[in-house]
């Protein structure tokens, strides 16, 4: 347990906010007005206290909350620091007169991993991972008692060898936003209009990096980018219409170009290479990954609209996108024991790149435009079409050879292809005003989806709407939505699944046949002036289809719903409490099965077949309230939240009754337990957690410029995840080192968290 006071306070602090309070002080005079708000914070946890403050900085120390204004008759100034010195500090400031406005802001937002993560891996150089090298000649010389990965249980029982060598840190990142915007007006119909954003990322993540099927390992690699935004506009306006003509780009820099890691089971490169060498471990002593690439975008758009007669106006827009990336390519392999002359001659691919660096280039057309139109009381009518040209110009990259997972040569692969998409979307809506106060809307959208690269060259999506809104009276409202979508897809090519190693018969669900429903209804009933009572439901249904379609996802539903009240008995007093619940479910069929010629025919055997299914419920609450000058310059404020999930993962079909039992469905396969046991299947427990959090609030206003406050919050957060691993009979202690595998001990842990505040306030 972590326990952190400050100076400040002695006691337990409790703490409130108080915007409201601090704008009635304001002054619209000449002088300067503001808030300071300060005071001291503590912070009490135990278990995982990065997952409590995740995207916040709750350490202990001095709050603050600073803001400043002034308005004059030419002109209005404001500015606000926020937890300043912070990780999740704020600062924001605009300035506006009658022809100019400026706006500026810088924010730090931290992501905290975890303060539990350790690793073997040292990073001399940036991007580059290195490992005792005394310990990785004991473990490829597989010295007796000496374990690097763990492979089976019985080495389980013995600590890996880098476990002892592993160094604790703090896995966490930053990012950070300065932002500055300007618009001016050239004459009253005439504008101009510029803003720039920097995001600057920095820190760790946590990263996969494996050598294929014999180990799996997680590194906390460097992250070092850093993004920059542009956008300026001329806009032209009157009471008819307006004309906009924009530049919008967006540059992101990564300085973290690869990253270069050592092969816990290796010293040194096998020489000659294993042609088995990414499954057995006879591999190379390094892996080398790409990073994510610096690349550009701009975009140059026009945009329009005109107001017409009969309540009738047109609106649309026009751009082009041009996506630029030309980083340096990493080599083929780092691994000397293929790149050298004598596997040149057999791969005389593999002697060089085909360029050095991706030359990769995307064009963009995209288009929008909207005509509505109000005739009549009666009758409503909406017309959207967007359309969006995506085209790729990358020259094609020759690796018909290559090196596997940097540890063998192959010449079965290919030419690179490019994936351009075209779409081409109409949408039209009709609103009736059926009675004064009742309105039916009637929907209807095409979408035709062209595209190059994938399983299905074209899908068309048939969408139909409807809703029903009716206000029948003062005490009761209610609304109506149903959809109903059907995809069709053509030109599927069951090469382009077979290539990639699938079965003919899977289907991706972003291009499968689909039919979709999905319907909901709000209700909210008001049956006296202090009470309202709520309700809401949806639910949707997709089930994917198609001739030939066997394996991915089948289908998938989803409903949620929430009831809620809220009482008013009087104005100082507000109370209110909501419950609800969603589920999740989906259903996936694979096939465990060896490629075709290998053995007896498992491709082809549907009792190699399985299912997933997996069914999530969530459950939500909460309840407050409110008293608000109940008690003399006093306002109370109490809050209770609470969420819980339920996530299961069900295994079914024939090939899980195959290990279930340990027995043989076809003739000509094999038991697919070892032997001597019954049965070689485990099911997947279920994934749960429980958050709640109570929250209490306070203020009192000592004089009109003087107020005090106080506030504290409860989090606790209980999660049941089989992937967080634990060392033996130490719940919260991570274990890096498990089959297959070295990780940095990140997961869901469970923690409880105390935040408290005591603050003062000043207005002037």
């Amino acid at each position: 347990m972590r326990i952190k006071l400050t100076v400040a306070a002695g006691v337990l602090l409790l703490s409130l906010a108080v915007p409201t309070w601090a704008q009635q002080a304001t002054d619209a005079g000449d002088g300067f007005t503001g808030t300071i708000d300060v005071g001291a914070r503590t912070l009490t946890t135990s278990g995982d206290e990065a997952r409590y403050e995740r995207f916040r900085d709750l350490r202990p120390g001095v709050f603050s909350d600073i803001s400043l204004g002034k308005k004059t008759a030419a002109y209005e100034f404001g500015a606000r620091a926020e937890k300043i010195g912070y990780r999740d500090q704020r600062y924001t400031g605009e300035y506006r007169s009658s022809k100019l406005r400026l706006t500026g802001a810088f924010d730090s937002i931290p992501l905290n991993y975890s303060y539990q993560t350790s690793t073997p891996w040292v990073q001399g150089t940036t991007g580059v991972f290195t490992l005792d090298a005394a310990a990785r000649a004991q473990v490829q010389a597989k010295v007796a008692g000496v374990v690097g990965v763990p492979s089976s249980a019985a080495q389980l029982a013995t600590p890996s060898i880098y476990r002892a060598l592993a160094t604790p840190f703090d896995l966490q990142s930053k990012r950070e936003t300065a932002s500055g915007g300007a618009a001016y007006d050239v004459t009253p119909s005439t504008g101009f209009n510029l803003s720039i954003t920097s995001t600057k990322k920095s820190g760790q993540q946590p990263y996969g990096a494996s050598f294929a099927f014999n180990n799996a390992n997680e590194l906390a690699i460097p992250v070092d980018n850093r993004t920059n935004d542009v956008s300026a506009g001329l806009e032209w306006s009157n009471t008819q219409g307006m004309v906009r003509l924009g530049w919008d780009a967006s540059f992101f820099n990564n300085n973290v170009h690869e990253i270069i890691w050592d092969n816990p089971l290796r010293a040194s490169d096998t020489t000659p290479f294993d042609a088995s060498g990414y499954s057995n471990g006879n591999g190379p002593a390094r892996g080398r990954m790409s990073m994510a690439p610096s690349n550009s975008m701009n975009v140059i758009s026009s945009t329009g609209l005109y107001k017409m007669p009969s309540h009738t106006t047109i609106n649309g827009t026009v751009s082009f996108t041009s996506m630029n990336q030309n980083d340096a390519l990493i080599p083929w392999t780092s691994n000397a024991a293929i790149a050298n002359a004598g596997v040149y001659n057999t791969y005389p691919g593999l002697a060089r790149l085909p360029r050095e660096t991706a030359e990769a280039k995307v064009h963009g057309l995209n288009a929008m435009f909207n005509l509505t139109s109000r005739p009549n009381k009666v009758l409503g009518l909406t017309m959207r079409y967007r359309f969006n040209d995506h085209r790729n110009l990358t020259p094609a990259f020759d690796a018909r050879e290559y090196v596997r997972f940097d540890a063998a040569p192959s010449n079965t692969g290919s030419f690179t292809q490019n994936f351009s998409v075209r779409q081409n979307t109409y949408d039209m809506a009709a609103t009736f005003n059926l009675a004064k106060r009742t309105a039916l809307r009637l929907g209807y959208t095409y979408d035709d989806f062209n595209r190059t690269g994938r399983a299905f060259s074209d899908m068309r999506d048939y969408t139909f709407r409807a809703s029903l809104d009716t206000l029948s009276n003062d005490y009761f409202t209610v609304r109506f939505t149903a959809d109903h979508a059907e995809r069709v897809g053509t030109g599927f090519s069951e090469a382009s699944v077979e290539e990639g190693g699938g079965q003919p018969g899977l289907r991706f669900y972003d291009e499968a046949d689909r039919d979709r429903n999905r319907g909901g209804v709000i209700a909210i009933l008001t049956p006296m002036s202090t009470v309202d009572l709520t309700f809401q439901m949806t639910a949707g249904k997709d089930i994917y289809k198609g001739e030939g379609h066997d394996f991915g996802l089948l289908d998938n539903f989803n409903r949620t719903y929430n009831a809620g009240i809220a009482f008013t008995p009087r104005k100082e007093v507000s109370v209110g409490a909501s419950v609800g619940q969603d589920v999740f479910n989906s259903l996936q069929r694979s096939r465990n099965a060896n490629p075709p010629g290998s053995d007896y025919g498992s491709w082809t055997d549907p009792n190699r077949t399985w299912d997933l299914t997996n069914d999530e419920k969530v459950w939500n609450a909460n309840a407050y309230l409110d008293l608000l000058k109940l008690l003399p310059k006093t306002d109370l404020r109490m809050s209770y939240d609470y969420s819980d999930s339920d996530n299961a993962f069900v295994h079914s079909g024939p090939r899980i009754t195959a290990l279930s039992t340990n027995s043989i469905l076809t003739a000509g396969d094999s038991r697919p337990c070892a032997a001597g046991l019954t049965s070689c299947f485990e099911a997947l427990p279920h994934v749960t957690n429980t958050w709640q959090r109570i929250g209490a609030d306070a203020k009192v206003s000592v004089t009109a410029k003087v107020g005090l406050g106080l506030s504290f919050w409860h989090e606790r957060f209980d999660v049941t995840d089989y992937a967080t691993l634990d060392l033996p009979g130490q719940s919260g202690t991570p274990r890096i080192d498990y089959l297959g595998s070295l990780s940095t001990g990140y997961g869901n842990r469970p923690y409880r968290g105390n935040t408290g505040l005591i603050r003062l306030l000043y207005a002037f």
